[in-house]
């Protein structure tokens, strides 16, 4: 079969994760990319050889032969690439959050089934062989029904974009989408594990009380004209209801420079998964063992290692690359990715108002 021609849109420092291993990738090849930015798309050039390169992306799309697309652009930006790179007839994997609003997903997810293109959401978590170890002891019933799912991380501020667009919230859509959308999605994919399960209410506390608080924070160099309204929270607690009793909570510290840690949880009717994501081992309990947990070692290759997040955007690519190979619709498609941004922008709604906020969540088709 003909190598998969690959295209590129945005490469920024999650593109160049992709490059890394994408280059290394038997049956893909990049044949073009594009970024507003030339040092950007320089420094990617050379990450890959000379491909085609364009500072706009529409004359990528109208003078490359492809077959499919990676989007790594600002999340205000991904409906209009991506509904473009879709309609230029390419498979396209864009990056999460898929979009900043449920408008903008929607649009999304009508061009994908209108144009025949696969639209895949990069929400990478679910290609962790450590998530995936922990979601797969949750759909045997080894710890019965999940009743109650956390997710804790305290970690450092965001690292620094081009032009601090993740620091406006109107165009990052704010911390809730852009930082934990993933988490939400982890929610939804152990709350339905055992069978469909929707989300109905979010109600959260949170802030932007020290890193987020004012403009002191921000890195030097940047110009007045590029300073973002700096409307973004920095600390929260969310808890979401499901519609099967489920309940989840996130907490998160964007602050804590001090140390990194994210602990996910599971608790259901007869046990429990608990595990740290980067300490590659999954703990369960269970009626065997109820007080000490039965650790679970997650063997992640060399290879694997070295790419970007120890190896789960790589399966990532490969996944969607098999997809467009054997014309298989993705399972981590729009409407996945439209329920983990329901669920965040619920969320930031909650920060701002004080109230629980209701989701009518879209239903999986």
């Amino acid at each position: 079969m003909p190598d998969i021609r690959l295209v590129l849109i945005g490469t920024g420092t999650n593109m160049k994760g992709h490059i890394r291993s994408l280059v290394q990738i038997d049956g893909a090849r990049i044949v073009g990319m594009a970024d507003v930015d030339e040092q950007r798309l320089a420094e990617a050039r050379e990450m890959m050889g000379d491909v085609p390169a364009f500072t706009d992306y529409r004359m990528l799309l109208d003078q490359v032969e492809a077959d499919a697309c990676f989007v790594a652009v600002p999340n205000y930006l991904h409906r209009q690439v991506a509904c473009d790179t879709l309609e230029a007839g390419l498979h396209t994997m864009c990056e999460k959050p898929m979009a900043t609003t449920p408008d903008d997903c929607d649009a999304m997810i009508e061009t994908a089934e209108r144009t025949g293109r696969f639209l895949q959401v990069g929400l990478s978590c679910r290609f962790s062989r450590v998530d995936s170890t922990a979601q797969a002891l949750v759909a045997s019933g080894a710890i019965g029904e999940p009743k109650m799912i956390w997710a804790r991380e305290f970690r450092p501020p965001f690292a620094k974009k081009y032009q601090d667009w993740i620091l406006d919230r109107s165009r990052s859509g704010g911390t809730l989408v852009e930082k934990t959308c993933h988490h939400f999605d982890l929610f939804n994919w152990f709350a339905g594990a055992r069978g469909e399960a929707n989300p109905t209410r979010a109600y959260a506390s949170g802030g932007a009380d020290w890193v987020y608080s004012d403009l002191d924070h921000l890195p030097e160099g940047v110009t007045e004209a590029e300073k973002p309204k700096l409307d973004i929270i920095d600390n929260a607690f969310v808890t979401v209801d499901y519609d099967t009793g489920t309940r989840a909570n996130l907490a998160l510290c964007m602050f804590a420079n001090q140390g990194r840690k994210l602990e996910i949880g599971i608790q259901g009717t007869e046990g429990a998964v608990v595990y740290y994501r980067l300490e590659f081992r999954v703990d369960l309990y269970d009626a065997d063992h109820p007080k000490e947990p039965r650790s679970i070692p997650i063997d992640i290759p060399d290879e694997e290692m070295a790419w970007s997040h120890h190896g789960q955007a790589y399966l990532e690519q490969l996944y969607f690359l098999d997809c467009v190979r054997r014309n298989r619709k993705p399972d981590v498609d729009g409407y996945v990715g439209k329920r983990s941004v329901e669920i965040a922008l619920a969320a930031e709604e909650s920060v701002q108002t004080g109230l629980p906020v209701r989701i009518r969540a879209t239903r999986l088709p």
